[in-house]
């Protein structure tokens, strides 16, 4: 029985070195509303834990730091605008040098400038942590490798995602573990390599 990831039938070497000049950390709608609000995740401070570390990392090394922030509607249900629910978590504050980008959808790349914005820096290799890990992050992996010859190479931190259980189309529930390690394990078998948190900061430093 053939195990092996399409990734790797297909030749695609793994990233073995960080290059700051050429890495963006992308930390995707880490928000209140996944702490306190209508959607709690029950990984979720673990994971914003862990993308903290990934942030310190990041801005140890110059590295570009992307906060994808969704907004919805001022009276929406989900991430109101001008709501608590809707900011970044404090573990996660953006500082004055990172970016932000606003986005009203699940996509992190359509509808906003972020594929603009990373070409400008000259970005082709994307570090990738967010919530929750079945919708915008495995939307954002998806996109990034949608791009034909300007796809970026990408690192999900699978210890600074997480999702929640969710009710499945057959009347029963998905436990968020599981929902989660499926996720990662389809976007580890053609879109991107996922690693922990801790085998990323372990990533030789080169600068090409």
């Amino acid at each position: 029985m053939m195990t092996q990831t399409i990734r790797t039938i297909a030749g695609i070497a793994p990233v073995v070195h960080a290059d700051p000049a050429a890495t963006a950390l992308v930390l995707i709608d880490f928000q209140n509303e996944y702490y306190d609000g209508k959607l709690p995740l029950p990984d979720g401070l673990p994971a914003a834990r862990n993308a903290a570390r990934l942030l310190a990392w990041a801005d140890r090394l110059g590295m570009p730091v992307f906060h994808v922030q969704h907004v919805g509607a001022a009276n929406g249900a989900l991430f109101a605008a001008g709501s608590h629910a809707a900011q970044i978590h404090p573990l996660l504050a953006p500082a004055p040098d990172h970016h932000v980008v606003t986005k009203d959808r699940v996509a992190s790349f359509a509808g906003t400038d972020l594929h603009a914005q990373l070409q400008a820096l000259g970005v082709h290799t994307l570090v990738v942590a967010g919530l929750m890990t079945h919708m915008c992050v495995s939307t954002a992996v998806r996109e990034a490798r949608s791009f034909g010859a300007g796809s970026y190479r990408v690192l999900v931190a699978a210890d600074a995602c997480a999702t929640r259980d969710i009710a499945d189309w057959q009347g029963g529930v998905v436990a968020h573990a599981d929902l989660h390690r499926a996720t990662l394990t389809a976007l580890h078998d053609n879109f991107a390599d996922v690693r922990s948190t801790g085998a990323i900061l372990e990533l030789p430093v080169v600068a090409n």
